[in-house]
């Protein structure tokens, strides 16, 4: 027990002692200042209504002539300020040096500052060259005499560049100029009373002297201060009659002319003129909301304390009480930081007593960090390998082709050598569709797999592209002819027939193939080239080796039925939307549905989404129909919640095109609002390739939609190509488990295991975990039993139009969904 005593009193003065070194040091400095700019953001400061900027802008440069203007132009506008009767005018412009271009127009400013009698002109310090003392920049003797008061314009900069505080009074040997705003306010007749410590503070080594230093209250708000141009002053009286009665800042705002500032309220590393920097004073003055640094020895004292006790606290507690105390300390610090700003108006800087706090985090805390890391890098190399590789014949998938074929073109493969990537699509005959099951067809594939890597050359790739594609690509080639021997003799090996389970069976293969760099130009062209070829191939409808050529590409473009069809195919009504329910696992009742398009042309029959979806992205059409799914959904939801069979929850599928569309959100919006649904009642669906094209948009996007209070799902999770330390950081609701798990589950190990990790990363993040393709009551119970929330496929049902899912919404007792 004294031992433990005494181990906690050393280990808080270990941290005291840390925080008494650390109150004012530089190394902390940079985080006290982030905190103090979130804070400051986050405070309702509003720019005074009692003021009015003047501004010296482009405009006005380009209508009235170049600087410097003439102090006649500068006359003009006081006498016109004069005519508005302006409450009190600060020209924020150093008029230090006589116009030589006209020697009486000095005396003509002066006599309209005279005759105004309430304005204030800038004071400001010099900025020294090397081995010079710092000065003072005074205006012209008549213009000072016939001034009502000076002003300093003088602000601090602080390590970070930013402006964030003003001195109250300042100047050479002594501080007697107060700064320019509160000179303004003090001739308007009305006083400021604020406290002037009696601390000076030098700017450089003996001259300037600074005292009274208070923060500047901004208004985050962007066009908050009131402005009119110069040229507005002089020569439109609508906007020049805003001026009557309120305070007048007169500067600079023009591009390359002023001072400009950064401030913690600047957004796109804009810089704010000086000129506004005073007005935000002006108003923090005036509203009496200026802001104070907590005094160096209370900052001190009350630092040594919270360090102290929060200390002894947590080492006085036991696991997991003292996690809890680390992360309320860690959080409540600052959190109390910005309380005490915005009510006192008084900072306190927290960063001294946070930092030490983070050295009392107990050792098996690392432990537990790191161990978490390697679980996550496991994790990591898992979901890697699986987003690189078919789940079913384990070779390399699409993706990683692509990866391959952007090293190749970067590389710059010598051009005396060819490349040739060949497509092969393997035609199921009706017959052997009608003998075989899933899961044979799941071993022809894997068949099929090492039927090529057998045949090919050892450094040529082989990857399985998905559904019955399959990519070889061929490197070192001396020209077209080489590659055709070796697509040829591909063609003539796939004709073959395979004995699966004593039986031969026949394929109908169908080859594509494109050249680099003959007339692919890069590896996505010659992927999307290869495509192109073996779609040829699949039109012309026999077995036959397709050489890619431009040729091809505008008969392919220019003759396909299925475009052509695709294009009428919305507004000749012949989309209908299906839908699959999804039950939750405990009970089986029915707690939502997938909206699932299919397409009923004359000419075509039932096209499957398989089918027409890529031509659809292909050509853009995704984006209406999408949209018009969405919207038919929405109110299909929305008729069955209102007649009393819900709740029903609604899904829909977003493709990659509809989620980098900038409407998106709008038009989610709307559809909402037009059929009445819920926003928590939809739930959108996006791929991870969608999401990882480009991180930052996707982001960007999905907390756009949440804050409609839309759900967000990742579907077919573990196909893509996301990584654990994205995921964590979306925005997401649901995790939907590719179909082609769940079909795994139980035969393949490792599938197994990868299944259950995903589970039980979901679970980790907070996550619900649907499974999609649930076609046996076995999957069904292994499901649930590994904690899997909700389930979906042919095992409860097929997707069926609105009217058939109405009739088992109103039959189905609480919507129990029985298979």
């Amino acid at each position: 027990m004294i031992k433990s005593r005494i181990s906690q009193i050393v280990l808080s003065a270990i941290l005291v002692a840390c925080s008494f070194v650390l109150v004012k040091h530089a190394a902390i400095e940079r985080l006290d200042f982030l905190l103090y700019d979130y804070f400051l953001n986050l405070l309702d400061n509003r720019i005074s209504d009692e003021l009015v900027v003047v501004a010296i802008d482009d405009s006005s440069l380009q209508a009235m002539g170049r600087w410097p203007w003439s102090r006649k132009v500068h006359a003009q506008m006081l006498d016109r300020l004069t005519e508005l009767k302006a409450r009190v005018v600060g020209f924020d412009v150093l008029f230090s040096e006589a116009e030589t271009t006209d020697p009486v127009a000095d005396r003509i400013f002066a006599d309209a500052i005279a005759h105004n009698g309430l304005t204030v002109l800038a004071v400001a310090p010099t900025n020294p060259l090397p081995g010079k003392h710092i000065g003072e920049v005074l205006p012209l003797p008549m213009l000072a005499e016939s001034a009502a008061a000076l002003g300093h314009v003088d602000f601090e900069i602080d390590s970070d560049g930013l402006c964030r505080s003003f001195y109250l009074y300042a100047g050479m040997d002594d501080a007697r100029w107060p700064t320019f705003t509160l000179a303004m306010a003090n001739v308007a007749g009305d006083p400021v009373q604020l406290s002037r410590d009696n601390k000076t503070v030098n700017r450089e080594s003996f001259s300037w002297l600074r005292s009274g230093r208070y923060l500047i209250p901004y208004d985050a708000r962007q066009g908050g201060i009131e402005t009119i141009s110069a040229y507005q002053l002089l020569h439109d009286d609508e906007a020049a009659a805003k001026v009557a009665g309120r305070y007048v800042l007169v500067g600079s705002t023009a591009t390359g002319l002023g001072d400009v500032i950064s401030t913690p309220v600047s957004q796109n590393h804009q810089r704010m003129p000086g000129v506004r920097l005073n007005a935000h004073v002006l108003s923090g003055l005036l509203a009496g909301n200026l802001l104070k640094e907590m005094d160096q020895d209370a900052h001190l004292y009350l630092t040594l304390v919270i360090t102290g006790l929060v200390t002894f606290l947590l080492s006085a507690a036991r696991f997991p009480v003292s996690v809890v105390l680390f992360l309320v300390a860690v959080i409540g610090i600052p959190v109390g930081a910005g309380l005490t700003l915005s009510t006192t108006q008084i900072w306190f800087a927290p960063a001294a007593s946070m930092v030490p706090l983070l050295i009392g985090i107990p050792l098996w805390g690392v432990w537990l960090h790191r161990h978490e890391k390697s679980v996550n890098r496991q994790l990591s190399v898992r979901m890697h390998d699986q987003a690189t590789h078919h789940a079913v014949t384990g070779l390399p998938n699409q993706y990683a082709l692509e990866e391959y074929l952007r090293n190749l073109t970067v590389a710059g493969v010598e051009q005396a050598n060819i490349s040739a990537l060949i497509i092969i699509h393997v035609k199921w005959l009706n017959s052997t569709g009608t003998i075989i099951g899933r899961s044979a067809g799941n071993q022809l594939l894997q068949m099929i797999a090492r039927l090529l890597r057998d045949v090919v050359r050892s450094d040529d790739i082989v990857c399985h592209l998905g559904g019955d594609d399959f990519g070889v690509l061929v490197q070192g080639l001396n020209d077209i002819e080489s590659a055709d021997v070796v697509a040829q003799n591909l063609l003539r090996i796939m004709q073959q027939p395979i004995v699966f389970e004593e039986t031969s069976m026949f394929l109908a293969p169908c080859i594509g193939m494109s050249i680099w760099p003959d007339e692919s130009e890069d590896g996505e062209a010659l992927l999307r080239d290869a495509k192109i070829a073996v779609f040829r191939a699949r039109m012309q409808g026999s077995e036959s080796v397709c050489l890619y050529s431009p040729q091809i590409a505008e008969e392919v473009e220019q003759g396909s039925q299925l475009e052509r069809a695709l294009i009428f195919a919305l507004e000749r009504n012949e989309f209908e939307v299906y839908y699959q329910p999804q039950v939750i696992t405990e009970t089986g009742e029915i707690f939502g549905v997938e909206a699932l398009l299919r397409w009923h042309n004359p000419e075509l029959g039932l096209v499957y989404p398989s089918a027409f979806i890529p031509v659809a992205e292909h050509t853009g059409l995704i984006r209406t129909i999408g949209l018009w799914v969405l919207r038919t959904a929405c109110h299909q939801v929305q008729q069955w919640n209102s007649q009393g069979l819900g709740p029903i929850q609604l899904a829909v599928n977003l493709s990659p095109l509809q989620f980098s569309d900038r409407n998106l959100v709008d038009e989610v919006r709307r559809c909402l609002v037009d059929s009445g649904l819920k926003p928590d009642y939809l739930e959108l669906e996006i791929t991870e390739s969608a999401v990882m094209q480009n991180l930052t948009e996707a982001t960007n996007a999905m907390r756009l939609l949440k804050e409609q209070g839309v759900k967000l799902a990742i579907d077919d999770f573990g196909t893509g190509y996301s990584s654990l330390s994205h995921l964590q950081h979306f925005p997401l609701d649901r995790i939907k488990i590719d179909q082609s798990f769940t079909r795994e589950f139980q035969q393949n190990e490792n599938v197994k295991e990868i299944t259950l990790t995903i589970i039980e990363m979901a679970k980790r993040l907070k996550l619900k975990v649907i499974a999609e393709g649930v076609e046996t009551e076995a999957q069904a119970d292994h499901l649930q039993q590994y904690g899997c929330d909700g389930l979906q496929g042919y095992y409860y049902s097929h997707p069926v139009p609105a009217p058939e899912l109405s009739v088992i919404l109103d039959q189905g007792e609480s919507n129990q969904l029985k298979p």
